[in-house]
Protein backbone atom coordinates (compact mmCIF):
# COMPACT_ATOMS: atom_id res chain seq x y z
CA UNK A 1 0.00 0.00 0.00
CA UNK A 2 1.09 3.57 -0.59
CA UNK A 3 0.91 6.00 2.30
CA UNK A 4 2.48 9.14 0.80
CA UNK A 5 0.75 12.42 1.47
CA UNK A 6 -0.73 13.47 -1.87
CA UNK A 7 -1.85 16.89 -3.04
CA UNK A 8 -5.60 17.15 -3.56
CA UNK A 9 -6.92 18.13 -7.03
CA UNK A 10 -9.26 21.10 -7.11
CA UNK A 11 -12.30 18.96 -7.99
CA UNK A 12 -11.63 16.65 -5.05
CA UNK A 13 -11.12 19.61 -2.74
CA UNK A 14 -14.60 20.77 -3.68
CA UNK A 15 -16.10 17.34 -3.12
CA UNK A 16 -14.43 17.06 0.29
CA UNK A 17 -16.12 20.31 1.30
CA UNK A 18 -19.43 19.11 -0.12
CA UNK A 19 -19.31 15.78 1.67
CA UNK A 20 -18.15 17.46 4.86
CA UNK A 21 -21.31 19.51 4.85
CA UNK A 22 -23.43 16.36 4.69
CA UNK A 23 -21.42 14.25 7.14
CA UNK A 24 -20.39 16.58 9.94
CA UNK A 25 -16.88 15.57 10.94
CA UNK A 26 -15.25 16.25 14.29
CA UNK A 27 -13.64 19.67 14.64
CA UNK A 28 -10.18 19.64 13.09
CA UNK A 29 -7.25 20.25 15.41
CA UNK A 30 -4.45 22.67 14.65
CA UNK A 31 -2.15 19.82 13.61
CA UNK A 32 -3.03 17.15 11.07
CA UNK A 33 -3.99 13.87 12.76
CA UNK A 34 -1.82 10.79 12.30
CA UNK A 35 -3.47 8.35 9.87
CA UNK A 36 -3.10 4.60 10.35
CA UNK A 37 -3.75 2.43 7.28
CA UNK A 38 -4.59 -1.26 7.61
CA UNK A 39 -5.11 -3.81 4.85
CA UNK A 40 -8.34 -5.83 5.10
CA UNK A 41 -9.96 -8.71 3.23
CA UNK A 42 -13.69 -9.38 3.25
CA UNK A 43 -15.84 -12.27 2.15
CA UNK A 44 -19.11 -10.98 0.69
CA UNK A 45 -22.15 -12.87 -0.56
CA UNK A 46 -23.62 -11.63 -3.84
CA UNK A 47 -25.79 -12.61 -6.80
CA UNK A 48 -29.56 -12.54 -7.39
CA UNK A 49 -29.89 -15.69 -5.24
CA UNK A 50 -27.13 -14.67 -2.79
CA UNK A 51 -25.24 -17.84 -3.66
CA UNK A 52 -21.86 -16.44 -4.75
CA UNK A 53 -19.01 -15.68 -2.32
CA UNK A 54 -16.41 -13.13 -3.36
CA UNK A 55 -13.21 -11.82 -1.78
CA UNK A 56 -12.86 -8.04 -1.50
CA UNK A 57 -9.46 -6.39 -1.00
CA UNK A 58 -9.60 -3.16 1.03
CA UNK A 59 -7.68 -0.62 3.10
CA UNK A 60 -9.01 1.35 6.04
CA UNK A 61 -7.46 4.74 6.82
CA UNK A 62 -8.14 5.85 10.40
CA UNK A 63 -7.18 9.28 11.79
CA UNK A 64 -5.83 9.47 15.34
CA UNK A 65 -8.76 11.73 16.22
CA UNK A 66 -11.19 8.80 15.83
CA UNK A 67 -11.56 7.27 19.29
CA UNK A 68 -14.13 5.58 21.49
CA UNK A 69 -14.94 8.97 23.01
CA UNK A 70 -15.01 10.75 19.63
CA UNK A 71 -16.23 8.33 16.94
CA UNK A 72 -15.85 9.53 13.36
CA UNK A 73 -18.10 9.42 10.29
CA UNK A 74 -16.90 7.23 7.43
CA UNK A 75 -16.26 7.45 3.69
CA UNK A 76 -16.55 4.40 1.39
CA UNK A 77 -14.73 4.60 -1.95
CA UNK A 78 -13.66 2.32 -4.78
CA UNK A 79 -11.85 2.41 -8.11
CA UNK A 80 -12.70 3.37 -11.65
CA UNK A 81 -12.65 0.66 -14.31
CA UNK A 82 -9.29 -1.13 -14.35
CA UNK A 83 -8.11 0.44 -11.11
CA UNK A 84 -7.77 -0.75 -7.53
CA UNK A 85 -8.00 0.42 -3.93
CA UNK A 86 -4.52 1.95 -4.28
CA UNK A 87 -6.00 4.65 -6.53
CA UNK A 88 -7.92 5.92 -3.48
CA UNK A 89 -4.93 6.32 -1.15
CA UNK A 90 -4.87 10.08 -1.71
CA UNK A 91 -8.58 10.29 -0.97
CA UNK A 92 -8.12 8.32 2.25
CA UNK A 93 -5.27 10.53 3.39
CA UNK A 94 -7.15 13.73 2.50
CA UNK A 95 -10.35 12.76 4.28
CA UNK A 96 -8.30 11.46 7.22
CA UNK A 97 -6.79 14.90 7.71
CA UNK A 98 -10.35 16.22 7.97
CA UNK A 99 -11.26 13.65 10.64
CA UNK A 100 -13.00 10.96 8.57
CA UNK A 101 -12.41 7.22 8.54
CA UNK A 102 -12.06 6.03 4.92
CA UNK A 103 -12.60 2.47 3.69
CA UNK A 104 -11.25 2.09 0.15
CA UNK A 105 -11.70 -1.18 -1.69
CA UNK A 106 -11.01 -2.88 -5.00
CA UNK A 107 -14.17 -3.61 -6.95
CA UNK A 108 -15.18 -7.15 -7.90
CA UNK A 109 -13.17 -8.54 -10.81
CA UNK A 110 -10.20 -6.21 -10.37
CA UNK A 111 -6.95 -7.29 -8.64
CA UNK A 112 -6.88 -8.28 -5.85
CA UNK A 113 -10.62 -8.82 -5.40
CA UNK A 114 -12.32 -11.99 -6.58
CA UNK A 115 -15.30 -12.85 -8.78
CA UNK A 116 -16.03 -11.40 -12.22
CA UNK A 117 -16.80 -7.94 -13.54
CA UNK A 118 -20.56 -7.35 -13.64
CA UNK A 119 -20.57 -3.66 -14.65
CA UNK A 120 -21.74 -2.31 -11.26
CA UNK A 121 -24.78 -4.56 -11.23
CA UNK A 122 -26.75 -3.98 -7.99
CA UNK A 123 -27.06 -7.74 -7.42
CA UNK A 124 -23.28 -8.05 -7.31
CA UNK A 125 -21.42 -4.77 -6.82
CA UNK A 126 -24.27 -3.13 -4.91
CA UNK A 127 -24.58 -6.04 -2.49
CA UNK A 128 -20.80 -6.15 -1.99
CA UNK A 129 -20.75 -2.45 -1.04
CA UNK A 130 -23.72 -2.93 1.29
CA UNK A 131 -21.76 -5.52 3.26
CA UNK A 132 -18.84 -3.10 3.59
CA UNK A 133 -21.29 -0.64 5.14
CA UNK A 134 -22.12 -3.46 7.59
CA UNK A 135 -18.43 -3.45 8.53
CA UNK A 136 -18.47 0.32 9.05
CA UNK A 137 -21.55 -0.13 11.25
CA UNK A 138 -19.75 -2.66 13.44
CA UNK A 139 -21.89 -5.66 12.47
CA UNK A 140 -19.36 -7.41 10.21
CA UNK A 141 -15.67 -8.29 10.57
CA UNK A 142 -13.08 -8.91 7.90
CA UNK A 143 -11.49 -12.35 7.43
CA UNK A 144 -8.90 -11.65 10.14
CA UNK A 145 -11.52 -10.52 12.65
CA UNK A 146 -10.90 -6.76 12.42
CA UNK A 147 -13.84 -4.56 13.32
CA UNK A 148 -14.50 -0.82 13.60
CA UNK A 149 -17.06 -0.73 16.39
CA UNK A 150 -15.74 2.61 17.66
CA UNK A 151 -14.50 4.26 14.43
CA UNK A 152 -17.66 4.93 12.45
CA UNK A 153 -20.13 7.22 14.17
CA UNK A 154 -23.34 5.31 14.83
CA UNK A 155 -26.63 7.16 14.48
CA UNK A 156 -29.19 7.17 17.29
CA UNK A 157 -32.02 5.48 15.41
CA UNK A 158 -30.61 1.95 15.13
CA UNK A 159 -27.52 -0.08 16.01
CA UNK A 160 -25.26 -0.69 13.04
CA UNK A 161 -26.42 2.47 11.28
CA UNK A 162 -23.14 4.31 10.58
CA UNK A 163 -22.88 7.86 9.34
CA UNK A 164 -21.33 7.10 5.96
CA UNK A 165 -20.96 8.65 2.52
CA UNK A 166 -19.48 7.44 -0.77
CA UNK A 167 -17.22 9.10 -3.34
CA UNK A 168 -15.67 7.89 -6.61
CA UNK A 169 -15.56 8.42 -10.35
CA UNK A 170 -16.77 6.54 -13.42
CA UNK A 171 -17.07 2.86 -12.42
CA UNK A 172 -16.56 4.02 -8.82
CA UNK A 173 -19.45 6.43 -9.32
CA UNK A 174 -22.17 4.12 -10.59
CA UNK A 175 -21.59 1.65 -7.75
CA UNK A 176 -22.75 4.37 -5.35
CA UNK A 177 -26.22 4.28 -6.91
CA UNK A 178 -26.18 0.47 -6.85
CA UNK A 179 -25.27 0.52 -3.14
CA UNK A 180 -27.59 3.34 -2.06
CA UNK A 181 -30.49 1.74 -3.91
CA UNK A 182 -30.12 -1.25 -1.59
CA UNK A 183 -28.90 0.42 1.58
CA UNK A 184 -30.58 3.51 3.02
CA UNK A 185 -27.90 3.81 5.71
CA UNK A 186 -25.74 5.59 3.12
CA UNK A 187 -26.19 9.30 3.82
CA UNK A 188 -24.39 11.08 0.97
CA UNK A 189 -23.14 10.31 -2.55
CA UNK A 190 -20.62 12.02 -4.82
CA UNK A 191 -20.65 10.05 -8.11
CA UNK A 192 -18.23 11.69 -10.56
CA UNK A 193 -18.28 11.27 -14.41
CA UNK A 194 -20.45 8.17 -14.29
CA UNK A 195 -23.30 6.96 -16.48
CA UNK A 196 -27.06 7.34 -16.31
CA UNK A 197 -27.81 4.56 -18.81
CA UNK A 198 -24.92 2.32 -19.84
CA UNK A 199 -26.67 1.37 -23.08
CA UNK A 200 -26.49 5.04 -24.12
CA UNK A 201 -22.84 5.34 -23.07
CA UNK A 202 -21.77 2.33 -25.15
CA UNK A 203 -24.26 2.59 -28.04
CA UNK A 204 -25.70 6.12 -28.09
CA UNK A 205 -28.70 7.36 -30.03
CA UNK A 206 -29.90 10.92 -29.57
CA UNK A 207 -33.39 10.29 -30.89
CA UNK A 208 -36.34 8.24 -29.66
CA UNK A 209 -35.73 9.08 -26.01
CA UNK A 210 -38.19 7.47 -23.62
CA UNK A 211 -36.84 9.23 -20.52
CA UNK A 212 -33.49 10.85 -19.78
CA UNK A 213 -31.04 9.34 -22.27
CA UNK A 214 -32.84 5.98 -22.33
CA UNK A 215 -33.91 5.43 -25.91
CA UNK A 216 -36.38 3.13 -27.66
CA UNK A 217 -34.34 2.84 -30.88
CA UNK A 218 -30.84 1.33 -30.30
CA UNK A 219 -27.80 3.38 -31.26
CA UNK A 220 -24.44 2.54 -32.82
CA UNK A 221 -21.92 0.45 -30.93
CA UNK A 222 -18.75 2.20 -29.67
CA UNK A 223 -16.50 -0.68 -30.71
CA UNK A 224 -13.21 0.87 -29.57
CA UNK A 225 -14.54 1.62 -26.09
CA UNK A 226 -15.96 -1.85 -25.46
CA UNK A 227 -12.78 -3.44 -26.85
CA UNK A 228 -10.68 -1.30 -24.51
CA UNK A 229 -12.79 -2.26 -21.50
CA UNK A 230 -12.64 -5.96 -22.37
CA UNK A 231 -8.88 -5.80 -22.85
CA UNK A 232 -8.39 -4.15 -19.46
CA UNK A 233 -10.83 -6.49 -17.73
CA UNK A 234 -9.29 -9.65 -19.15
CA UNK A 235 -5.80 -8.45 -18.19
CA UNK A 236 -6.99 -7.80 -14.64
CA UNK A 237 -8.45 -11.30 -14.57
CA UNK A 238 -5.11 -12.82 -15.52
CA UNK A 239 -3.30 -10.72 -12.91
CA UNK A 240 -5.80 -11.75 -10.23
CA UNK A 241 -5.99 -15.43 -11.13
CA UNK A 242 -4.24 -16.44 -7.90
CA UNK A 243 -6.98 -14.71 -5.90
CA UNK A 244 -9.85 -16.38 -7.77
CA UNK A 245 -9.00 -18.78 -10.64
CA UNK A 246 -12.71 -19.21 -11.44
CA UNK A 247 -12.93 -15.64 -12.73
CA UNK A 248 -11.23 -16.78 -15.96
CA UNK A 249 -13.42 -19.84 -16.57
CA UNK A 250 -15.80 -19.41 -19.49
CA UNK A 251 -16.18 -15.72 -20.29
CA UNK A 252 -12.79 -14.40 -19.07
CA UNK A 253 -13.32 -12.14 -16.02
CA UNK A 254 -16.72 -10.90 -17.20
CA UNK A 255 -20.24 -12.19 -16.70
CA UNK A 256 -21.38 -14.62 -19.37
CA UNK A 257 -23.93 -12.12 -20.70
CA UNK A 258 -21.18 -9.50 -21.09
CA UNK A 259 -19.28 -11.79 -23.48
CA UNK A 260 -22.43 -12.64 -25.41
CA UNK A 261 -23.24 -8.93 -25.67
CA UNK A 262 -19.74 -8.04 -26.86
CA UNK A 263 -19.92 -10.68 -29.60
CA UNK A 264 -23.39 -9.51 -30.61
CA UNK A 265 -22.35 -5.86 -30.73
CA UNK A 266 -19.26 -6.63 -32.81
CA UNK A 267 -21.27 -8.71 -35.27
CA UNK A 268 -24.32 -6.48 -35.69
CA UNK A 269 -23.20 -3.00 -34.65
CA UNK A 270 -26.07 -2.17 -32.28
CA UNK A 271 -27.42 -3.76 -29.08
CA UNK A 272 -30.07 -6.46 -29.03
CA UNK A 273 -32.65 -6.67 -26.24
CA UNK A 274 -30.53 -8.93 -24.01
CA UNK A 275 -27.65 -6.45 -24.23
CA UNK A 276 -29.95 -3.54 -23.45
CA UNK A 277 -31.39 -5.40 -20.48
CA UNK A 278 -27.93 -6.17 -19.08
CA UNK A 279 -26.68 -2.60 -19.50
CA UNK A 280 -29.79 -1.01 -18.03
CA UNK A 281 -29.90 -3.37 -15.06
CA UNK A 282 -26.47 -1.97 -14.21
CA UNK A 283 -27.68 1.64 -14.59
CA UNK A 284 -29.29 4.10 -12.22
CA UNK A 285 -31.93 4.87 -14.87
CA UNK A 286 -33.53 1.52 -13.97
CA UNK A 287 -34.04 2.19 -10.27
CA UNK A 288 -34.29 5.97 -9.86
CA UNK A 289 -36.83 8.23 -11.54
Amino acid sequence: MRHARLALPAVLTATVLSLAGLLAAPSASAADPTITSTELQFEVTVGPANDKTCLVDADIHVPSTATVAAPAPAILTTNGFGGSKDDQDGTGQAFGREGYVTLSYTGLGFPDSGCKITLDDPDFDGKAAKQLVDFLGGTKTDKAGHNVDFYAEVAQDAPGDPKVGMIGGSYGGQVQFAAAGLDHRIDALIPIITWNDLSYSLAPNNTSFDHGVTYTTPGVHKRQWTSLFFGVGITDGIQGSAIDPSRNVGCPNFSDQACLSKAQLDARGWPDQATLDMARHASVTSYMS
